[in-house]
């Protein structure tokens, strides 16, 4: 079916004379382009020669250099553009028609609603283009119809930066205004003197998480606060998840007058006719839709704001875990995490409070303990390496307050590059490490999460033995940087056999004469150094260079100053690490460092046919932060290495980085190769591994691979005997599924066989399998929250970890329950405690209520005669 147009086309809504205002504005005032950049897009301009111009003066305006005729001309040749917009006559022509440009931001304005005109009719075009499309899903095509339109008005009336002059005016009339009317709460009251002298009321566009155990009373404070709140005049939304609108009335009810809410139910009590009439006139509706998604929430509440009387300023949601995204998400924590983003978005985008509720688990603390906030985040220690987009490792400690691009996994277990929200400290707490077979370890709280074959793990849950998943590889940077070879190759030597430190010669010891040349050939010719060489014969063939004309320690010159920029030079062996810079390198550039580094203190082992032992291809440093540099360059090439702690009696710990099995050793001959010493076993190893079959035990998938690859057989209707024919087995039967760990080639067999894509992505992903060595409690930490919304989890040196708390960074305020540990009189109420735990814009601290559970109401205690609520 297609959409055939009524009348004729006409042009879509644009203003070229204006444009070219702006443009032609922009080129004669230097200082016009600040007035407009926050303002207009490329994309707001019709005409495809003048998006190019304004594209090249942003361009311009973000190197810092000076916007005029000549330069827009110069970038849109190195563009080579500069034909298609018209050539210099047309940037000419610009500029004659502007004589001043003081008219520039009315102009701007005219370009912008006019491009918002034409994204309106994109809109709806996209709206009519699903409707004929016939969906089966109504529900969601309405509400993308809605965020279409809901997401235009929100351009429309988007915030500009504003002068501090202007917000201290609006922030001193609040403050007037605040004087004037001392007694009375900024936002939406709770209903509870306790709760309100924290929070001033709730405000506007925040989320409020209001958590406890079961059985507590987070739903019968809840809707406490939303009868307070539509009492004083503030419409109110319930969504109640877990109960119908029968039981919330007759909640509401029992907030309203004096009955009995069980008897109200069993139909023991005389309805209160005052109670009831006097609730029918409050501003509340209620939505009992079971397993409600997100955007369904969000559909009918802004259905809600545009049709009720009384404005909505509170949102009930009974409760999180109960709500479903509409999406075929991965995991449930990362739904739960979506829901969270959404309701606090929704908060902001309807100008409302949002309360949530959310159920604890029993690690929240026993009865008569406090719920701590850390039962909502999960958290990583300062130290933890971060995987960056442009191929850096940068401990979490120094990226806090930044929103960096991190590596990360997409759904099918393929690396992927994601943006993440703005990283931060969250304190002091209990940590443990986890430590795996390859040597990498990662220190977390105990409810952080890590991925396993049958998904998330708390650090918490996991067993000696258990499978977690890390990345088999790391991606080459989009933008990789560049190098001369020579300068690579110098730094691979000296990190492996150099002696750079302060106060002392810079020397350099080896005994391979190629080493020994390239270093004093390539010091002389790149930095202009003086090398002297010492021959040492008593030591066998070992020789030193000294490498001196370097400058001193206040002007510092050549190979000193170089190694200085690069943030290495005082370091002792120990000490030594790969400068950070090195790795937004591309693989080429770095398969020399590794190559040269490999020369000094690396080693290829070819031993007889037969002899214990086969082959070992291995660095040996005594520095811990180099062996995982280096661990982490081999990544690059589908190399993952694994790192050991080699005691040496009374000397300094050794690690060795080994590059064990047979397609490893292969990936590093053909992609790093090797120099001076180690070219000739390199070669040698080439011969020995040409034609062997991998045999690993070692990178293999985790035994549950197995459990998929029979539900599939069982969704085909295959017999273990009918695959084993398949594969040209006789006689293979239920032992070609056995109980133990499935190779990846295995699986892929299987894959193919079956033809199943789920198995085919299993045995192609980018994870690798490691096991659980150690789990040890290592005191207390400081640590911190990464979160990446779209993909929700991040690899801390290749680890596969999960987001940190969603919940409660997504929140502005946290409202945790709990019971008190008093015995209270039977028919008494009782006094529950609750806590402001995280106050975005205020402070924190303890309260208590009491619970009339005859009423499954809550009153303050805040004095004796307080009324209930």
């Amino acid at each position: 079916m297609t959409l055939a147009p009524s009348s004729p086309e006409r042009a879509a809504p644009h203003d070229a004379d204006a444009e070219r205002y702006v443009l032609g504005s922009v080129l004669i005032d230097r200082d016009a382009i600040y007035k407009i950049a926050d303002v207009l897009r490329v994309g707001d301009f019709y005409v495809g020669r003048h998006q190019r111009i304004y594209a090249t003066a942003l361009e311009l305006l973000e190197r810092r250099e000076r916007i005029d005729p000549l330069t827009v001309q110069m970038e849109l040749e190195r563009r080579e553009e500069l034909d298609r917009v018209g050539g210099a006559a047309y940037l000419r022509e610009l500029v004659a028609q502007v004589p001043v440009s003081v008219e520039i931001e009315r102009h701007a304005r005219r370009v912008r609603s006019r491009s918002l005109l034409r994204r309106l009719l994109a809109a709806a075009r996209d709206i009519a283009a699903d409707a004929y499309d016939e969906p089966t899903d109504i529900a969601m095509t309405l509400d993308r119809a809605e965020q279409r339109i809901f997401a235009l008005r929100d351009e429309a009336t988007n915030a500009q930066l504003r002068h501090i002059k202007a917000a201290l005016e609006t922030n001193y009339e609040q403050i007037s205004d605040r004087l004037d009317h001392p007694y009375e709460l900024s936002g939406i009251s709770s209903g509870f003197r306790e709760i309100d002298l924290y929070t001033e009321g709730f405000t506007r566009g925040d989320l409020v998480v209001l958590a406890a155990r079961p059985s507590v009373g987070k739903t019968s404070l809840a809707l406490g606060i939303a009868y307070q709140a539509a009492r004083l005049g503030t419409g109110v939304l319930v969504f109640s998840l877990e109960m119908d609108v029968k039981q919330i009335v007759t909640r509401f009810l029992g907030l309203t007058g004096q009955a009995n809410i069980l008897t109200l139910r069993t139909g023991g009590d005389v309805l209160d006719t005052s109670a009831a009439d006097a609730l029918t006139r409050l501003p509340i509706l209620i939505d009992d839709t079971p397993g409600i998604s997100v955007m369904e929430l969000r559909t009918k509440a802004r259905r809600a704001m545009s049709r009720m009387s009384t404005p909505v300023g509170l949102i009930v949601v009974d409760y999180l875990q109960l709500m479903r995204t509409g999406d075929e998400e991965e995991n449930r924590v990362q739904e739960i995490a979506t829901i969270t983003r959404n309701l606090k978005s929704l908060a902001r985008e309807l100008d409302v409070v949002v309360v949530a509720l959310s159920q604890l688990s029993r690690a929240a603390g026993d009865a008569g303990h406090e719920p701590k906030l850390s039962t909502l985040r999960e958290c990583v220690t300062g130290d933890t390496l971060v995987m960056l987009a442009d191929g850096r490792r940068v401990p979490i400690r120094r990226l806090e307050g930044e929103e960096p691009e991190v590596v990360s996994i997409d759904r099918d277990g393929r690396l992927t590059t994601a943006r993440s929200d703005r990283i931060w400290s969250v304190g002091i707490r209990p940590v443990f490490e986890v430590r795996l077979a390859s040597g990498r370890a990662i220190k977390a709280t105990a409810e952080h999460r890590l991925f396993g074959f049958s998904g998330w793990k708390r650090v918490r849950e996991l067993r000696i033995g258990d499978r977690l998943a890390i990345a088999r590889r790391a991606p080459e940077p989009t933008n990789a940087q560049s190098w001369p070879n020579d300068h690579l190759a110098l730094l691979g030597q000296l990190i492996g056999d150099g002696s750079y430190l302060q106060g002392q010669p810079m020397r350099y010891t080896n005994e391979d004469q190629d080493n020994l040349d390239l270093v004093a050939t390539t010091a002389r010719s790149a930095f202009g150094a003086k090398v002297t060489r010492y021959d040492h014969p008593q030591y066998g063939r070992w020789s030193q260079l000294l490498i001196s004309g370097n400058g001193n320690r206040w002007h510092p010159a050549g190979v000193n100053a170089w190694l200085r920029d690069l943030g290495v030079f005082g370091q002792r062996s120990s000490e030594k690490r790969v400068p950070s810079c090195v790795f937004g390198l591309s693989n080429e550039k770095i398969a020399v460092l590794l190559r040269h580094l490999w020369a000094t203190d690396g080693d290829i082992c070819v031993r007889h046919q037969g002899s214990r032992g086969g082959e070992r291809v291995y660095y040996a440093t005594s520095s811990r932060g180099l062996a995982f540099d280096v661990a982490a360059l081999l990544l690059r090439f589908g190399i993952v290495a694994r790192i050991r702690c080699v005691s040496q009696g009374r000397y300094a710990a050794c690690y060795h980085i080994d590059v064990s099995g047979t397609e490893d050793q292969r990936r590093f001959l053909g992609s790093i190769g090797a120099f001076g010493p180690r070219a000739r076993p390199a070669s040698a190893l080439t011969v020995r591994l040409d034609g062997r079959r991998s045999n690993t035990n070692v990178d293999t998938l985790p035994i549950e691979a197995f459990a998929t690859v029979r539900e599939v057989m069982a969704s085909r209707g295959i017999t273990p005997r009918v695959l084993a024919t398949m594969r040209g087995i006789p006689n293979g039967g239920r032992a070609q599924c056995q109980d133990s760990s499935p190779s990846r080639r295995l699986l892929a067999e299987f894959a193919d066989l079956l033809d199943d894509d789920q198995l085919r992505a299993v045995a192609t992903s980018d994870l690798y399998w490691d096991r659980v060595v150690a789990i040890t409690h290592c005191g207390e930490e400081e640590v911190f929250d990464l979160t990446v919304p779209t993909t929700s989890l991040w690899l801390a040196d290749g680890i596969v970890s999960h987001n940190s708390g969603a919940i409660e960074q997504d929140s502005d305020v946290v409202i945790m329950l709990w019971r008190g540990g008093e015995e209270t009189v039977p028919g008494a109420p009782k006094l529950i405690k609750g806590s402001i735990a995280k106050n975005r814009n205020g402070p924190t601290g303890i309260f208590e209520l009491y619970f009339e559970a005859e009423q499954a109401r809550f009153f303050s205690r805040a004095r004796e005669d307080d009324l209930p609520v």
